[in-house]
């Protein structure tokens, strides 16, 4: 009896080659929409800064928190920011899609960036609900309403916190394993 052959396996290179265009052209996509987002999000800034929702708070008599108030001053410089950052994805990747060792390592350098970032982002949280608290009424707190409201709050920080910190963590382990694969030795050799 003969025994079936079994199918040859892809060489190393074009799995190689494979997992660097999807991950290439899936970063394309990101970076566009981003792009995209961005172009957006500086329409807005340019419109709100006719508004001025900080005077409008302030005039509301609700205290305006430091870092929003921080944002709120820098929100054009960061929106500017971050569509040069959206810019350089589009040109990393594109490069990373074109074979380029520049784009390879610039990748990496995104993915490690983005993994710290998302870390970063935890204490923003945090004051995101102590800014919160901070705008309730005074004597608020020491109501039945605004004791179920604080209990409330307090449930929903550590909500938003555990979820933010395993989010982080998904993505620092997803971003470890894509900066590993592209640092293995068939992946290296497609670059120039």
């Amino acid at each position: 009896m003969i025994q079936p052959v079994p199918p040859p396996l892809r060489p190393a290179s074009a799995s190689a080659a494979g997992f660097i265009d999807v991950t290439a052209r899936l970063s394309l996509a990101m970076a566009v929409l981003s792009i995209a987002w961005s172009l957006f999000q500086l329409l807005l800034v340019v419109l709100l800064d006719r508004l001025d929702p900080l005077d409008w708070l302030q005039r509301q008599g609700l205290p305006v928190p430091a870092a929003l108030q921080w944002a709120a001053q820098h929100a054009l410089s960061l929106t500017v920011l971050m569509l040069l950052l959206c810019v350089a994805l589009l040109a990393v990747s594109w490069a990373m899609l074109r074979r380029y060792e520049w784009g390879r390592i610039g990748f990496i350098v995104f993915l490690v960036g983005v993994a710290l970032a998302n870390f970063a982002m935890l204490p923003l949280v945090d004051g995101m609900f102590t800014a919160m608290q901070a705008i309730m009424p005074p004597g608020f707190h020491d109501s039945p309403d605004g004791r179920h409201a604080m209990a409330q709050m307090q449930a929903s920080r550590w909500t938003a916190l555990i979820s933010a910190g395993v989010t982080a963590l998904a993505f620092a382990g997803l971003h470890a394993w894509l900066v590993v694969k592209l640092c293995r030795d068939e992946v290296r050799a497609l670059f120039r």
